[in-house]
């Protein structure tokens, strides 16, 4: 945790990824662990379309630097087995911005990366070690793998790290997301979407206000009439809409002709994505006419008015990520009796959206269930912690559910 490994994205160091993923393997190096992958995607493997817009950004000045700094870290223990007999156990070693010094106060750790995700990662790492300890014979019959990875935090949702693992195969019967859940198990993930509204105008100063096309009136008003419109259609569908980032300026006597508005869609499934993604377009296209109604003879913003066409786009910063939803009965039961009782996110709406969207297919059960909550936590904050013995009920847990494991799939 004193490593900053603030992802790039959020502001961080270009070489912070590769120092954490280093300090991370030299742990489970001596624990036992052995290297089965250590290694950046190159760009062939991030060139579609779903690739997020801040990658894509990140990409566009120097792409194979970039990437060479997101290395993704596989270590497992056991003998290599197929697939079937595999359990992998995923969590991000890049962290939001700003960094913060670990710190122990008795029983709780504060600082970046306690709880999402670093805490539950090391947590999970000490419960496997702790069980091929237990039973040796474990690694004749299963193959345990953790996959660190890069690329979760600052909008990447996976794509450096997460997606590209799981499209070279290093996936399992059984694959657990160790995210702070409270240790129950979600089954499901939502994914989100982020259109991005800008005005792209001229400026004035207060001398001449009519002169300019007024970004802070216009998405002011789009902020406004997108939350009253498409909101409660969010709300129906079982989504998530954010009104979040609108910026322009900071000065009292500009006005200024470019900003941005940003919003966030979470959505639980992809008709309801392509239904409130097109809704969106509508209502964006609707603005025009009841601004231009509502502003009628307003001398302050008729050439707003006037060039609306010309001057305000709508983009998208992500669209058409894949959620998560699957059940397996077998591996839940697996999970509960290790301590992990599922849970049904979607219905209470605890569901939320991380890189575990990547990882469903044939074959296999993917669940989030780590120590902690993600709110109750502090993740994201500066307050972020987690309770030491929570994190070391965690790895007792992770221990039980591969015995499990071992003594539940085929060797055969």
């Amino acid at each position: 945790m004193a490593v900053d490994s603030v992802s790039p994205l959020e502001g961080g160091g270009l070489a912070a990824t590769r120092q954490a993923q280093e300090v991370f393997l030299a742990g489970a190096s001596e624990r036992g662990f052995q290297v089965r992958h250590f290694a950046s995607p190159d760009t062939r493997s991030i060139t579609a379309e779903d690739v997020p817009m801040p990658v894509r950004r990140a990409l566009e000045a120097d792409p194979d630097t970039f990437l060479a700094a997101q290395p993704s870290l596989v270590v497992a223990m056991g003998d290599p087995a197929p697939p079937e007999r595999r359990l992998v156990i995923n969590f991000h070693v890049d962290t939001v911005g700003p960094h913060i010094a670990p710190r122990l106060d008795g029983d709780i750790l504060h600082g970046r990366g306690a709880v999402d995700d670093k805490g539950p990662g090391v947590a999970a790492a000490v419960g496997v070690a702790a069980a091929f300890a237990d039973d040796p014979s474990l690694a004749r019959r299963i193959e345990v793998m953790l996959t660190s990875v890069p690329g979760e935090e600052g909008g990447a949702m996976g794509v450096l790290g997460t997606r590209w693992l799981t499209r070279l195969g290093y996936t399992g019967r059984l694959m657990l997301f160790a995210e702070p859940t409270g240790g129950r198990v979600l089954d499901a993930c939502t994914a989100a979407m982020t259109p991005r509204l800008r005005v792209l105008g001229e400026g004035s100063t207060d001398d001449h206000p009519t002169d300019g096309h007024n970004a802070t009136v216009a998405l002011g008003f789009l902020a406004d009439h997108l939350a009253r419109t498409v909101g409660p259609r969010a709300a129906a569908l079982g989504a998530k809409l954010c009104v979040a980032g609108l910026h322009t300026g900071t000065a009292h006597n500009r006005v200024y002709g470019e900003g941005e508005l940003l919003l966030n869609i979470a959505y639980r499934d992809q008709a309801s994505a392509q239904t409130l993604a097109h809704e969106l377009e509508q209502a964006v296209d609707q603005a025009r006419d009841v601004f231009a109604k509502t502003h009628v003879d307003n001398p302050f913003t008729a050439r707003l008015v006037d060039d609306w066409d010309r001057v305000v786009r709508l983009d998208w910063l992500k669209r058409g990520l894949p959620v998560l939803d699957n059940r397996d009965p077998e591996m839940e039961d697996l999970l509960a009796a290790a301590g992990f009782p599922r849970h049904d996110g979607l219905a209470d709406g605890s569901a939320f959206t991380c890189d575990a969207i990547w990882a469903g297919g044939p074959g296999r059960y993917v669940a989030v269930c780590g120590p902690g909550r993600l709110d109750v936590n502090g993740a994201h904050t500066a307050a972020e912690w987690v309770r030491v013995d929570d994190l070391a009920t965690y790895a007792r847990q992770i221990r039980d559910l591969v015995v499990r494991f071992g003594a539940h799939v085929p060797t055969q």
